[in-house]
């Protein structure tokens, strides 16, 4: 394991931090009823670009009980309902050094407490970080600050570590009190995303029929390619790396129809990874807050705040 960051990897995630959490606030600010998120997720991802990052991943607009992984893809684009909660979840990279954050809008004004129940769990990890905290206290206040506002976590989302152009970089840090965790500790140097998920339905998600979302696996072996496939697939290695896509960032390639195509044989053969819509199992509503923070030995920094300091708790 490296020892710790540069100078110049820390500038390069402090500013895909700002531009990130100032493309998730702009989000925030354009989501109004009659929408439709192609609007939304288009203007946030040109506002990314315009102040000198890329999208570390497509715009994510997850509208009530939907709690991840949609935007807007070709044949696909919803409208945003009257009332709904919509989480706007952002991600940007400078040179794959990676920010991810989200915030929700109650577009009806009556959901407050199930907002306040994820902000004030994110909130209240902030209280306990600090090098070697284990994942599972980081459930626990997760857990226990959610069910006194009188919400649950999501079980089946995660939080995660970040790497380079790597969006999750194999450790999940969860929302509950996973006992299994225990024994897993957070140490610096560590770049990671905390992201509570509340909701007063039945507190876990499923795969929708619907996929937007695709990522690079790499190439294996032998394996054979259609023109268009191979055409699709060089473009995606060059431009997305192993960072997710959405078709709709292929158009021009090919016809849409085309496109889609492509997309469902590199998924058949292995190349593609597919992230399907993830739904509240209960159809309940679900908020999310998110920040990402750099642990370092002698300090955590919350990159998508303006790169706050945060003291590490003693213990």
């Amino acid at each position: 394991m490296r020892e710790e960051y540069g100078e110049d990897e820390i500038r390069k995630l402090l500013e895909a931090g700002q531009i990130a959490a100032e493309a998730r606030d702009y989000g925030a600010r354009i989501v109004e009823a009659g929408r439709r998120a192609s609007e939304v997720c288009g203007e946030v991802e040109k506002y990314i670009v315009e102040h000198g990052g890329r999208p570390a991943f497509p715009c994510n607009i997850s509208i009530n009980e939907v709690a991840a992984h949609y935007t807007p893809s070709i044949g696909e684009d919803a409208v945003i309902p009257e009332g709904a909660v919509v989480k706007v979840d952002v991600g940007v990279h400078i040179d794959g050094y990676i920010a991810d954050t989200a915030a929700t809008v109650d577009l009806s004004g009556s959901h407050a407490r199930l907002l306040e129940a994820s902000r004030a769990a994110l909130e209240a990890v902030e209280h306990v970080l600090r090098p070697g905290i284990s994942l599972y206290e980081i459930g626990r206040v997760i857990y226990s600050t959610m069910k006194r506002h009188g919400f649950k976590p999501i079980r089946n989302l995660y939080g995660h570590t970040i790497g380079r152009y790597l969006v999750h970089a194999g450790v999940s840090i969860p929302n509950y009190p996973e006992r299994a965790m225990i024994v897993l500790r957070l140490r610096p140097p560590k770049l990671f995303a905390i992201e509570p998920f509340a909701t007063n339905g039945r507190g876990h998600v499923v795969e929708s029929s619907k996929t937007m979302i695709y990522s690079y696996r790499g190439r294996k072996g032998r394996t054979a390619l259609g023109q268009l496939e191979e055409r699709v697939l060089t473009y995606i290695e060059r431009e997305y790396k192993t960072l997710p896509f959405t078709p709709r960032w292929l158009r021009g390639l090919a016809s849409d129809e085309e496109v889609l195509m492509a997309i469902r044989g590199l998924v058949l053969k292995g190349l593609l990874e597919s992230y399907p819509v993830l739904v509240e199992a209960g159809r309940g509503l679900v908020a999310q807050f998110e920040n990402t923070y750099l642990m370092l030995k002698d300090k955590i920094i919350v990159t998508t705040r303006g790169g706050e300091e945060i003291e590490p708790r003693k213990g």
